[in-house]
């Protein structure tokens, strides 16, 4: 499909911080939109016909920018959370673009963390390859501890969190260091955190990154890919699923167990540097599919998306469209 012939279609690619004259408001009604309630009542729909005993807004690459369309993203959330019993809200990384100043892009990252606090859940997130503030030559970079209290609050980056009720755990990664010449993976530290954590029993695991290089189109390698497939192999039959961000586009891999790649909350549409197979679905500012975000149930295992793209599912092992 060619690439959006739309008004302002600048909006879906600018990364703006500064807001500009020459560009036109894409708003062109009263906030919030009718369509933002319209497709929430369409996913709560969904989501309450489905049996569940938990549920969690996943969203991933925001990437919030000045111009850009969190606020739309946030009121949509809210909106859900205010008509069916949400869990926690998910957020696998990549908050802003990581190319201002510490102080600038703590704010940014801040009115996003802020903003889903209104729902009184709670927020777990991984650190994306963006949130170290590492981009663009940009000299103000942040420590992993630095990242991991600002975006996390936390001073680790790997983390678990348990549902007890559920017998069920959230395994979240670190798949970044700038540090390193190889910087996007896994390194010995998460290695062997994620080997303790799959010990104890059932768990969906979380990254920015997918555990295979094959999985992504930005770089040729991942730090550390035989040594976490190899671990993740042998735990095989305790991994519900891995779930990931950073293509900006959806995918699905099934191996031992599900590898699912998240599109991105930013409204984006570029069919370049996409994984084989993955579904880049359009976007356009002004109606639904403006969003992209899920709604996950467990332990149905849907995947309800709220905007541009498809539902999923996880039935049998197997991920799969529906």
């Amino acid at each position: 499909m060619p690439a959006p012939s739309i008004p302002n279609s600048q909006w879906i690619y600018t990364y703006a911080y500064e807001p500009r004259q020459i560009w036109e408001p894409w708003e062109t009604e009263a906030f919030p939109p009718k369509w933002i309630a319209q497709e929430a009542n369409n996913v709560v729909e969904q989501t309450n016909a489905i049996p569940h005993t938990l549920a969690f807004i996943l969203l991933t690459d925001t990437h919030i920018t000045e111009n850009g369309t969190w606020n739309h993203t946030a009121e949509a959330i809210s909106q859900i959370c205010k008509q069916t019993k949400i869990n926690a809200v998910i957020h696998l990384g990549d908050f802003t673009d990581g190319i201002l100043s510490k102080q600038k892009t703590s704010e940014y990252a801040n009115k996003i963390l802020n903003d889903l606090k209104q729902n009184d859940i709670p927020i777990y997130a991984a650190l994306g390859n963006h949130d170290f503030n590492y981009f663009n030559k940009n000299p103000d970079i942040l420590t992993s501890q630095e990242a991991s209290e600002l975006h996390l609050n936390r001073s680790e980056a790997n983390y678990s969190v348990d549902f007890s009720e559920q017998n069920l755990r959230f395994i979240f990664l670190n798949s970044y260091d700038n540090s390193k010449r190889l910087r996007y993976g896994f390194s010995k530290e998460t290695l062997d955190f994620l080997s303790q954590e799959l010990e104890k029993g059932k768990a969906i695991i979380f990254s920015h990154l997918p555990p295979m290089a094959v999985l992504q189109a930005w770089v040729k390698e991942i730090r550390g890919e035989n040594e976490i497939m190899e671990i993740m192999n042998r735990h095989s039959e305790s991994i519900i699923a891995f779930i990931n961000g950073h293509n900006h586009c959806d995918s699905l891999y099934n191996g031992k167990f599900p590898i699912i790649s998240i599109n991105c909350s930013k409204c984006e549409y570029f069919l370049e540097h996409k994984p084989q197979n993955a579904k880049t679905p359009f976007r356009k500012l002004g109606e639904p599919i403006q969003e992209s975000f899920d709604i996950l149930l467990y332990p149905s295992l849907k995947f309800i998306r709220f905007g541009a793209g498809q539902n999923r599912q996880i039935e049998n092992g197997i991920a799969e469209w529906r």
